[in-house]
Parts: C-alpha cells; sequence; structure tokens
C-alpha cells in the first residue's frame, strides 16, 4: 500500500513539522546530518518544501522515515524544547511513522530505530 493513502490530515501536519524540525532546528549537526537522514540538509529541506507533494517519491520516502526515526529514536538531547517544533506529543508522533511503513506498531527500543533506518 502507497505510504500517503495511510496518511490522516494530522499525519501530514506531524510530518510537516518533523521535516521542518529536521532541517532547520537544532537536532542534528551538520557533521552528522547526511548520514542519519540519507539526504543532506539541503536535499531534506526541497522534500519539506514541497510536502506533501514530491517530484522523487523515493527521496520522500526517505527523508520522512529517516526525520521521524532519528527525532524520536536518535540521542539528540532536546527532549525539554519538543513543544517549541511540535504539535504532538513524541507518543502521538510515534504512531505516524507506524503508519507510514505499514507497521503494526512503533517499537521505541534501540533495536526499533535502527531496524527503521534506510
Amino acid at each position: 500500500m502507497d505510504a500517503m493513502r495511510a496518511m490522516s490530515a494530522r499525519d501530514l501536519q506531524i510530518i510537516q513539522e518533523c521535516l521542518d524540525a529536521a532541517v532547520h532546528g537544532p537536532f542534528f549537526e551538520d557533521w552528522e546530518f547526511h548520514t542519519l537522514m540519507g539526504l543532506t540538509r539541503d536535499e531534506l529541506a526541497v522534500v519539506a518544501r514541497s510536502w506533501p507533494h514530491a517530484d522523487d517519491p523515493d527521496k520522500r520516502h526517505l527523508a520522512v522515515n529517516n526525520a521521524l526515526n532519528n527525532l524520536l529514536g536518535h540521542p539528540h538531547g532536546y527532549e525539554r524544547r519538543w513543544h517549541e517544533f511540535f504539535s504532538s506529543t513524541p507518543e502521538e508522533m510515534a504512531d505516524v511513522p507506524a503508519r507510514w511503513r505499514g507497521d503494526a506498531a512503533f517499537d521505541t527500543s534501540g533495536k526499533g530505530t535502527y531496524d527503521r533506518l534506510l
């Protein structure tokens, strides 16, 4: 099933916030950005600006998967400032990548984070 068809309007809003926060927020240092996201900051910014549309659906899938996964699972140290960037709680956000990937649930363990990397 196409991931976009499984997304509600709220899911699309949460994803937009995640893409914007990954690009413009303090969560990921430049030196590790490409390693974590699989895209450069500029490439992810293109996806964020065109969201939910995409010229390259594969790049969109990579950007969404890795932004959500790393915001939820990577130890970025900004949990106390979450509310500055997101209208959702981490728990609400965690439901989105599960739907995006077609998983039964979001595995919060380190193994779950690793297994979701693309």
